[in-house]
């Protein structure tokens, strides 16, 4: 019997009914936007003849191949090292350095404190583009080309806006009658907030440093004009496997698998923590 789909989706339809339906749309959407990644990781254990045979081949002999020319012959370990080293250490000092800029700004009250917040967040909006042959020229005098160092220091000013606008929001709802009992009892204002804040924020920081993490992990404009073969990272290395006349789709496949597996495996890790920062987030 054919049935409107108006009446189903119809607040008079059955709730169990309505569900079925919306988890039917859900799993459909789930599926296509999956296809991509499947068949990013089917690439990256084909043969080279075989990623590269038309029409696509679903069913093949896997192998290692691809990894194996990664890490042997292009050195993929030593760019993955650089970008842990650069995406740890700049998330470490953005989220330091912007949970206590974000607790001044949400708790004390100075001249100029709206100007000030606002100027940070202008300094999020500026395009890479606009600022990379500046920052070119400033890391060539100050000879922090192709260094990580010099990458730790731009990510984290990168960084920064954005903790500070995201930690400000939910330090303002930490009640402030807390620290004042905590004043009352002799603590001081660093005391209070390492032993009554602190304990508070801590869903909310993990989630800003999960974010800060995938966007130092995944940044690409300034490691590709900054860096050449000491400091270079993962997103401009595994561009070098595509502007070839021969693309080696296999190798292409397990470079995006490579640089894609450890953020997920982190944020599978650590998902508890952050769904519980969003969610304090979605309650303000």
């Amino acid at each position: 019997m054919r049935q409107d789909l108006s009446s189903i989706t119809s607040p008079d339809a059955p709730e169990e009914e309505r569900n079925w339906w919306v988890h039917a749309i859900l799993g459909l959407a789930s599926a296509i936007a999956s296809l991509p990644v499947i068949w990013i990781v089917l690439t990256a254990f084909m043969s080279r003849e075989t990623a590269q045979s038309m029409p696509p081949q679903w069913i093949f002999q896997p192998t290692l191949d691809a990894f194996r020319e990664l890490i042997i012959e292009r050195d993929m370990l030593y760019f993955m090292m650089n970008s842990a080293i650069v995406a740890v250490a700049s998330t470490i000092l953005s989220v330091t350095l912007g949970m206590f800029c974000a607790y001044a700004l949400a708790r004390f009250d100075f001249v100029g404190k709206d100007d000030v917040a606002f100027w940070i967040l202008t300094n999020r909006m500026m395009p890479a583009v606009a600022i990379v042959l500046p920052m070119f020229l400033i890391f060539q005098t100050v000879n922090l080309l192709d260094t990580r160092i010099g990458l730790i220091i731009l990510y984290t000013a990168m960084q920064l806006p954005f903790v500070v606008w995201m930690l400000k929001g939910y330090f303002e709802e930490v009640p402030r009658q807390l620290e004042e009992i905590a004043l009352v009892d002799g603590d001081t204002w660093l005391g209070a907030f390492r032993r009554v804040v602190l304990p508070m924020m801590t869903p909310a920081i993990t989630a800003t440093a999960i974010f800060v993490l995938i966007l130092s992990w995944n940044e690409y404009a300034f490691a590709f004009f900054l860096t050449g073969s000491e400091a270079k990272t993962l997103p401009p290395a595994v561009v070098t496997f595509a502007v070839n006349a021969e693309v080696s789709w296999d190798v292409l496949g397990a470079a995006c698998l490579i640089i894609t597996a450890p953020i997920m495996i982190f944020v599978i890790a650590v998902q508890r923590q952050f769904i519980s920062g969003l969610s304090m987030g979605l309650v303000r």
